[in-house]
């Protein structure tokens, strides 16, 4: 699991802090090819800033109307000026997290998590200040096996920062080595060397300082070995022993141990136990070793309290995102966290549920199945196909983020991922892509409710303030409409239809082999469900379904995607497909020859290949073929081709093309080609 450094009010109380960052590790799921279901993986997007709006609603839950000496802070400053004001254990332990955390999370707490963290001090719940707690008991701990009291102003230092510090204060050789090892490794190594490392370090420290002094009796090495054993246990709650503590007898510093301990815990009941022995040897293990692997179970018993109330919270997110019917990308996000570590669940929370909130809105009509909602000229909403290759940012201006609704939280509001701030929302019917101006009405009209599709599948979205009322496509452009007939755009005809959306990831990029997969039903038909996702190779797209492959490229764009299958495909890639100079890709599909007997497809580059029950599949080149289709081609006495291509014994670069009736001879000498019947 992932830990975060915290703050307290003490910290905060003379001016705004910078923690140091933290990394955040999202899990990214694979593309999903099911024909309901997003099919472009969700990407990594960059959390912008807190807008104005976000701000306000964010100080709302607290109850202050958020004034200019607010809204001119940096997100940073801004959360921790919330907190400063907060009482909920909730909003200040999750205040103080993202605080310790990314400039992101500190924008990403201002829009959602300070509304989600209220929800749960309502319930509540103090998860976050626990872990909080356990940070802040962690550091002190550490400090205090070398004996050192962590002020407020150091415990809200992230790992790294705090183990620097402690090296910076630390004079036993082996510590500051440690310490130093520790700053330069990953924060789980930085939590090791605070839990347990420091502690190994300052004994081997302790144990040369008394093995270098040659002046000392052996009694009172073994002397000062005991004090130093008591001082690293009485570390280990975060206790800086005092000289009368060291001088106890080993019975009545196990005794000092019990008082201090926190009852129920491991430690305590370890103490409990060793005081319940006669055996001095009991003590002494006590204090070298048993309240160790006392603490080590402390720790193990938080751990895997922390990892289920994490899986149970992951679990409600998943489950609340499966009922709002539009964030299926929260949903794959969660059941993928939950698949996965227990690392893999906390980074969930932390940031990966917030990075799964962008989502895209896709038409299902037939014509425009694939066709996205997206800004347009004069600050309106269209649907349109947009970019039909990926990459370059392609499909950023169709990304919404899907946030609770401005006008009412238990529905949602559509914020663009390329102009934060600028909201989906209605205005006489029409829907526009507007800035928020942070009145009451814009926040009614830029939030809409989503009801299971009216067509049956999908979602469909109800206008807030337009009751019965739905996003709906007509003639390209959106309206908030129904089917009353009262508006042009009102008409019943495809209603439902056009009411209904599928939810699609961000960065949503239709490419035109999945264009024509989605819009043309008779090619769908004939080519079967996906069998793989869409290859590149260069400039040529191309992608396999169950019954046939379909190809593109842009420089063909003007042919559209083209179907090859069977023994005519078989055929084009022995000759080399698509790499071929002699072939190119195909300009039709596969067709009925016009005999009604054979198949065949013409390719770009001047050729064609022809296939028939009795004959093959077979190329045809050039000459020969503008001369095979001048006689009539397979209605021709020629009739199909038998033969591959072959090169004319005894003429230098002639060729011959062998069909059923006879042969067609090239010569280069004079450039015809000759027919030949049987």
């Amino acid at each position: 699991m992932r830990w975060r450094p915290v703050l307290i009010a003490a910290a905060v109380a003379g001016g705004l802090l910078v923690a140091a960052p933290a990394q955040a590790q999202p899990v990214a799921p694979p593309p999903v090819v099911a024909a309901d279901t997003p099919t472009e993986v969700p990407l990594e997007v960059a959390v912008p800033p807190a807008t104005q709006e976000d701000k306000f609603r964010a100080a709302a839950v607290l109850g202050i109307v958020a004034g200019d000496d607010l809204l001119v802070l940096s997100d940073r400053n801004f959360v921790i000026a919330l907190w400063r004001r907060a009482t909920g254990a909730e909003l200040r332990a999750s205040a103080e997290l993202a605080f310790a955390g990314t400039d992101q999370e500190c924008s990403q707490w201002i829009r959602t998590g300070i509304h989600e963290a209220k929800r749960r001090d309502d319930l509540n719940e103090i998860r976050d200040a626990e872990r909080a707690r356990e940070a802040r008991e962690l550091k002190q701990s550490a400090a205090a096996v070398i004996g050192i009291v962590a002020e407020p102003e150091l415990l809200i230092r992230g790992y790294k920062d705090f183990v620097f510090a402690l090296w910076e204060r630390a004079t036993g050789p082996k510590v500051k080595a440690a310490a130093l090892a520790a700053f330069g490794g990953t924060e789980q190594q930085q939590i090791d060397f605070l839990r347990t490392g420091i502690g190994v370090a300052d004994a081997q420290d302790k144990q040369d300082k008394i093995d270098q002094d040659e002046q000392a009796s052996e009694a009172e090495k073994a002397r000062q070995k005991a004090r130093n054993a008591k001082a690293r246990a009485m570390a280990v709650l975060g206790v800086i022993a005092t000289p009368g503590m060291l001088e106890l007898s080993d019975d009545n510093f196990v005794r000092e141990v019990w008082n201090r301990a926190t009852q129920g815990t491991e430690v305590h009941d370890a103490a409990v136990d060793a005081l319940r022995s006669p055996d001095p040897a009991v003590w002494k293990w006590f204090i070298d070793t048993g309240i160790y692997e006392a603490d080590g179970r402390d720790t193990a018993s938080k751990l895997r309290k922390e990892e289920e109330d994490n899986r149970r919270r992951a679990l409600e997110i998943q489950t609340k995102a499966e009922k709002s019917l539009i964030r299926p990308g929260l949903v794959y996000a969660a059941k993928a966290a939950l698949a996965g570590t227990p690392k893999d669940v906390a980074d969930f929370l932390r940031i990966g549920q917030y990075r799964s909130l962008i989502q895209s809105l896709r038409s299902d009509r037939a014509g425009r199945r694939g066709h996205h909602v997206r800004p347009v000229g004069a600050g309106y909403a269209d649907i349109t196909a947009g970019p039909q290759i990926p990459g370059g940012g392609a499909g950023a201006d169709a990304s919404w983020r899907v946030m609770p609704g401005l006008g009412n939280p238990d529905c949602y509001s559509f914020e663009s991922m390329t102009q934060p701030g600028v909201y989906l929302r209605v205005s006489n019917f029409r829907v526009r892509v507007e800035p928020t101006d942070g009145t009451t009405v814009f926040h009614r009209d830029a939030t809409w409710c989503p009801k299971p599709g009216l067509m049956g599948v999908g979602v469909s979205l109800e206008s807030f303030s337009n009751p019965g009322r739905y996003l709906r496509q007509f003639g390209g452009a959106l309206f908030a409409a129904d089917n009353s007939r009262r508006q042009s755009f009102d008409h019943p005809d495809w209603f439902t239809v056009d009411a209904s959306w599928r939810i699609n990831w961000a960065y949503p990029v239709t490419t035109a082999i999945e264009l024509r997969w989605l819009n043309d039903t008779a090619a769908r038909d004939y080519v079967c469900e996906p069998a793989d996702t869409e290859k590149t190779d260069g400039m040529v797209r191309y992608r396999d379904y169950r019954c046939a492959r379909m190809y593109w490229a842009p420089t063909h764009h003007n042919f559209g995607p083209k179907i090859m299958t069977g023994h005519i495909h078989a055929e084009y890639l022995r000759l080399g497909g698509h790499t071929s100079a002699r072939l190119g890709l195909p300009v039709t599909d596969e067709l009925d020859a016009p005999d009604k007997v054979g198949r065949y497809n013409t390719l770009s580059n001047a050729g064609a290949i022809y296939w028939s029950p009795s004959t093959g599949a077979h190329a045809m080149f050039g000459s020969i073929l503008s001369t095979w289709y001048s006689l009539g081609g397979v209605k021709s006495s020629l009739k199909y081709p038998i033969s591959a291509e072959t090169d004319i014994p005894g003429l230098p670069g002639g060729k011959r093309t062998l069909f059923q009736g006879g042969r067609i001879d090239y010569d280069p000498a004079t450039g015809k080609a000759t027919p030949y019947p049987a």
